[in-house]
Formats: C-alpha cells, structure tokens, sequence
C-alpha cells in the first residue's frame, strides 16, 4: 500500500463515529481523574470562642468599715 492510498483510509478511520466517541470519552475520563487526583479539601478552621475575662473581686466594704471603725475606736 502506497501513502497515497493510505491518507484516505487514515481520514476515514479518523471521521469514524466510534472513533470520535471513544475519544471524547477519553478525553472527559482523563479530566475528571485528574479534578480527582489533584483535589485538595480546605483546611479545617477552628472557630475560638471569645473569652469573657471575669473582674476581679471588689474589696468588700464591710470589711474596711469595719477595720476604719474598730480603729477609730481604740484611738
């Protein structure tokens, strides 16, 4: 067979409709096993609660009243 007679069997092999099929088919699997391939999930963020800082006691007033006037008196 001479490359004359061989370009029209190539162009008809090619405009085959289950030669397109294939090929497309091919083509979309291969895409999607790379999507899946390459796929890489977000970092998982860890959401803080904000921390509520508690106010440190007050001094009682009791307490200094009675130390003022327990002094008061002794003087």
């Amino acid at each position: 067979m001479n490359t004359v007679a061989f370009i029209p069997l190539i162009k008809q092999v090619l405009m085959d409709w289950r030669v397109i099929f294939i090929t497309v088919a091919m083509v979309l699997i291969v895409s999607i096993a790379k999507y899946v391939v390459n796929y890489r999930k977000k970092p998982v963020v860890v959401k803080r609660r904000t921390v509520v800082k508690k106010a440190p006691p007050s001094p009682a007033p009791a307490e200094g009243a009675e130390e003022e006037g327990a002094a008061a008196a002794e003087e």
